[in-house]
């Protein structure tokens, strides 16, 4: 079972996303039960572009191993590549239950919010994100267009401030955007 497993994560590291995904399959044939196998899988197929099949994984990682926060974030982004923005939402949360640290948990539930109509919540998320980890560009610069959503150009304008010193070329699209909608 471990050495399907390491055999597994060297197929992956050497590219082979066939050889990655066959090896987890034959790690669950021996256990069924075994959430990091699942989990492994879901990643696979995740990274693969087959989002159902990843969420059924992930799904099953999670149900599992209910305290593993990275397998809700990947859940949740299996069921948001695949038009489920709602469910990943809730993945999203759950994960940030979980593990309220994960800057990435709160920068998916940030993206689902946003597509969900939601851009105060989407930029609470963002800031949240970029509050754990300041370096976080992608943290800002959504934080950023959320605040453009809603029509605040000085919360805008302070995620390019923020942005100047992490990404300049960042910042500066952030800006013409702002420069853009407030014509």
């Amino acid at each position: 079972m471990k050495e399907l497993l390491k055999r597994a994560a060297l197929k992956d590291a050497a590219g082979d996303l066939a050889g990655a995904i066959a090896a987890c399959d034959g790690a669950l044939r021996i256990r069924a039960g075994d959430a990091g196998a699942h989990y492994m899988r879901g990643t696979f197929l995740l990274r693969d572009g087959r989002g159902e099949e990843a969420s059924a994984s992930l799904a099953r990682a999670v149900e599992l191993a209910p305290g593993n926060a990275r397998a809700h974030v990947n859940l949740g982004i299996a069921l948001f590549q695949s038009g489920r923005a709602r469910e990943a939402q809730a993945a999203f949360r759950e994960a940030v239950r979980v593990d309220p640290s994960l800057p990435n948990a709160h920068l998916a539930l940030g993206n689902a919010l946003f597509a969900l109509g939601d851009p105060p919540g989407a930029a609470a998320a963002y800031e949240e994100a970029a509050r754990l980890e300041p370096g976080y560009a992608k943290a800002h610069e959504y934080a950023g267009d959320a605040y453009l959503a809603m029509g605040d150009r000085e919360l805008a304008s302070r995620m390019v401030e923020r942005l100047r010193s992490i990404d300049p070329e960042v910042a500066q699209a952030l800006a013409k955007k702002i420069a853009e909608r407030f014509r």
